[in-house]
């Protein structure tokens, strides 16, 4: 009976010392990670959403899905060709990220998407017309409602079309934030508005430092 004693003791002072030792690890482990995350502005940490597979079309006519995100950064624009005022600024910072990230050779990894909320007008040769007026190396996205939907509903993106004018002209309220999405698919950092190319590109390199320490 006294050996039983003494072995269950032994038993429970063994448990007590792993569960230390393993709270203590565990512990270390969360603050360590937690500690690891920089304070950047708009980074979706540690929970980046992952994109599941979809499909678009680009404005040369080719298929666009989850193969051609997989691999570069990507920074992606919801909107429109028709768009009065949103659109055409944004487009005009985004050319200004393009630039400045060359400047620092580091744009070759990374590719500037401007997915169409519009499929009604924005045609492939429409939106090839309007991309290549600010930048020849941006990405066009349109198709139908229903491929627009397949990556844009991943993102949250609300979009409503108002009435048709007279002439048949409409406008299209939409989500006017930048969506940053990773070499492995996953959104991982947000630019809301108000847009700026120094903010963005600050931001984004050290985002990319970040995360591409953390593969």
């Amino acid at each position: 009976m006294k050996n039983r004693v003494l072995v269950s003791i032994a038993i429970v002072v063994c448990l007590l010392v792993l569960g230390t030792g393993l709270g203590l690890f565990t512990s270390k482990y969360y603050h360590t990670d937690a500690a690891a995350k920089p304070e950047i502005e708009g980074l979706l940490w540690p929970n980046p959403k992952q994109i599941m597979p979809f499909t678009a079309i680009d404005h040369k006519g080719n298929l666009f899905g989850l193969e051609q995100l997989t691999g570069k950064w990507s920074l992606v624009f919801f909107g429109y060709t028709h768009c009065p005022d949103v659109c055409p600024i944004t487009l005009s910072v985004l050319n200004q990220v393009h630039q400045k990230l060359a400047e620092q050779k580091a744009e070759n990894n990374i590719q500037i998407i401007f997915a169409s909320v519009d499929p009604e007008r924005d045609t492939k040769e429409q939106l090839a017309s309007y991309i290549e007026y600010f930048n020849k190396a941006f990405i066009g996205l349109g198709g139908t409602e229903q491929q627009i939907a397949s990556l844009g509903q991943q993102m949250g993106i609300v979009y409503f079309r108002g009435e048709k004018s007279s002439s048949g002209e409409y406008v299209v309220d939409h989500t006017a934030s930048v969506f940053l999405i990773d070499p492995l698919t996953r959104w991982v950092a947000l630019f809301s508005t108000p847009l700026q190319a120094d903010n963005i590109v600050n931001r984004f390199l050290a985002i990319q430092d970040f995360i591409n320490g953390q593969i």
